[in-house]
């Protein structure tokens, strides 16, 4: 090797020493960032004058990693979002076995009429039958009341989240045109994909998605169904038409769980259009459901009503109406003609709602016949998915419990993805992430390279002037 050669080789040793040292340097002070990639420099050799050279920065990124993590972050952010917006109704609805769930109140209604048969012309059991009837709707129009409002937490969480997720999107776009312009291998382009990185790990606490990655840089973000929401620096923006409970990305329709779409499925977005389109609304039809037997089972046993006439419990205090079934949980109310606090009287209770004078004291036909429509089974929906033909005290059951495991059962899920992907963001900071301990280590390897290559330099200049000195 002639002394140019090495010099050339010893300076271009230096250089890389000192890029290795801003290197080891940046880690080090960005060792407590989770949004921070561990960066490495590629060494190649030199095309002329031998040495070596930097060719490129590297992020230590493991894709596999990254692509299962957020997977299971978009599932429990799912789960957890379904959990805590059926909480917000299931807590007011309670629980199978407390004295405030639906169940209980039906047995307190039914006991209560049961003691009134056998003394029917007694004030006391009749002002109890009037105050379990009056919880029993309290209950039941708690609940729906509950359901409203989650129903509009979810409305209002959606479109919060469309915000933020299409802010998101719109950042992957700008970040997409700054690395497509950014040379590869270089800190502007790591630093801008680390921030590109950190908005995909957010955007899929929101909605599933797939990554596609182009030669130069740049990224498509893609629906887990397959409809593309950014195309290099193009967004597709996310909407949703309440009226027909759509999600649209641009004009495409990715709305989860429709037939036939390429839509999302992960993600808190994807559970809010789920809690305002399905979830919600198909509870409410069985919380409705519930209501209108109620209603339609004390007309039916009233033999003192007349066409029209409204029972014991009432649509606002109108008779039922099928037309007018929708909603009908939260309208509910006991009939006034029961209730002294309305001008009413608690002698109705024994002898029909439809009565115009009071009967004989002693006679508890009327209330037997009560007592037998609650113990007979009762015709709903099957449409509302809790069968045709049940007592209202068991489609209560069943209804209070099926509400009540959704909630639960999403909420073990979210648990479970949850600390799955805990596990995997630690394996993916145990590569990914900045160890100091090794970056240490390299800094003391990349001072004795320096130190080695300053050495050779300092020899080569003392054999130039030794040289010079014998010309």
């Amino acid at each position: 090797m002639s002394i140019t050669s090495a010099l050339l080789s010893s300076r271009s040793g230096l250089a890389v020493a000192g890029t290795r040292a801003g290197i080891a340097s940046e880690n080090i002070a960005n060792a407590g960032r989770t949004d921070y990639v561990r960066r490495n420099a590629t060494l190649s050799s030199q095309t002329t004058g031998g040495g070596v050279e930097v060719s490129s920065i590297r992020r230590d990124v493991d894709g596999a990693l990254q692509t299962r993590e957020r997977s299971d972050r978009a599932l429990a952010s799912y789960n957890q979002t379904l959990s805590a917006g059926l909480a917000l109704y299931t807590d007011r609805l309670g629980e199978m076995g407390t004295p405030a769930a639906l169940p209980a109140r039906i047995a307190a209604l039914q006991s209560d009429l049961d003691l009134m048969a056998g003394t029917p012309a007694a004030t006391g059991a009749q002002r109890s039958v009037l105050n379990s009837a009056e919880e029993l709707v309290r209950g039941i129009t708690g609940a729906a009341t509950a359901l409203g409002a989650a129903q509009d937490d979810a409305l209002s969480g959606l479109r919060n989240a469309l915000t933020e997720l299409n802010a998101l999107l719109r950042g992957v776009a700008e970040m997409n045109a700054t690395i497509g312009d950014a040379a590869p291998g270089t800190p502007r382009r790591a630093t801008a994909e680390d921030a590109r990185d950190a908005a995909l790990d957010r955007i899929t606490e929101y909605a599933d998605v797939t990554v596609l990655r182009q030669a130069d840089g740049r990224i498509d973000v893609i629906a887990s169904g397959g409809a593309a929401l950014v195309e290099g620096t193009e967004t597709h923006a996310l909407s949703f038409d309440a009226t027909t409970g759509t999600l649209r990305a641009g004009e495409v329709d990715v709305t989860p769980g429709r037939a036939g779409v390429r839509g999302v499925s992960a993600g808190s977005l994807s559970a809010r259009v789920d809690l305002v389109t399905e979830v919600l609304p198909g509870m409410a039809r069985q919380l409705d459901g519930l209501a209108a037997a109620l209603v339609t089972t004390f007309e039916g046993a009233d033999a003192s009503l007349g066409a029209g006439q409204a029972g014991l419990f009432t649509d606002a205090g109108a008779a039922y109406d099928p037309a007018a079934r929708e909603g009908l949980a939260e309208r509910l109310a006991v009939n006034d003609a029961v209730r002294p606090d309305a001008g009413g009287a608690l002698w109705r209770l024994r002898d029909g709602l439809g009565a115009a004078a009071e009967g004989a004291a002693s006679d508890p036909t009327q209330v037997l016949a009560f007592v037998g429509a609650l113990e007979s089974a009762q015709s709903f929906d099957p449409a509302d998915g809790l069968g045709a033909s049940n007592t209202l005290a068991d489609y209560a059951a069943v209804m209070v419990s099926e509400h009540n495991v959704a909630t639960s059962e999403a909420g073990v899920r979210a648990e479970s993805y949850a600390a799955s992907a805990a596990a995997i963001a630690h394996q993916r900071s145990s590569t990914e992430g900045v160890n100091v301990d090794t970056e240490l280590q390299d800094l003391l390897s990349i001072e004795q390279s320096y130190a080695a290559n300053s050495q050779v330099i300092s020899a080569l200049t003392r054999m130039m002037d030794t040289l010079l000195e014998a010309v």
